[in-house]
């Protein structure tokens, strides 16, 4: 008898606070292979921030993506970021790219009725292209699962 596939370890950012401030928003992410995933429910304050980049290192750490990978992050009922949590994920992103560790593509899952989808989403779009990162965001997980399926088989 084949024992079933492990359950891959996810992470949540909270166990990772270590300001004087928790994190607002809850935020889980784990690898499928190529692919980090991550879900996320907003809003979020720079302490957010702050724990997925330690969360993240030790991802890495421990259980390095493949050389190529791409994120897919599901984000429900806000997606609201104070401009602090949005300069804290510019320095974020800007730390992966130094560290040679950033996807090759980052696909938003965000619903219509997400809170802050219309005011935060070009603010994303517009910080992804920044630093270099193919950014698309969707209503529905399976568009989103395609999209980064072929930047992935990109050469």
């Amino acid at each position: 008898m084949s024992k079933p596939a492990a359950q891959p370890r996810k992470r949540d950012i909270k166990a990772y606070a270590s300001g004087a401030f928790k994190p607002h928003g809850h935020i889980e992410f784990w690898t499928e292979g190529q692919v980090v995933r991550i879900e996320a429910q907003g809003p979020f304050n720079r302490e957010a921030f702050q724990a997925v980049g330690l969360a993240m290192r030790e991802l890495f750490a421990t259980m390095p993506p493949a050389p190529v990978f791409a994120d897919i992050l599901e984000i429900r009922r806000s997606i609201m970021i104070s401009p602090e949590a949005l300069e804290a994920f510019g320095h974020f992103l800007a730390q992966m790219s130094a560290n040679k560790s950033a996807p090759r593509a980052v696909a938003y899952v965000v619903a219509p009725d997400v809170e802050g989808r219309s005011l935060v989403l070009p603010l994303l779009d517009r910080l992804y292209a920044e630093h270099g990162r193919q950014f698309a965001a969707f209503e529905t997980m399976a568009p989103a699962e395609a999209w980064v399926r072929e930047r992935l088989s990109q050469r």
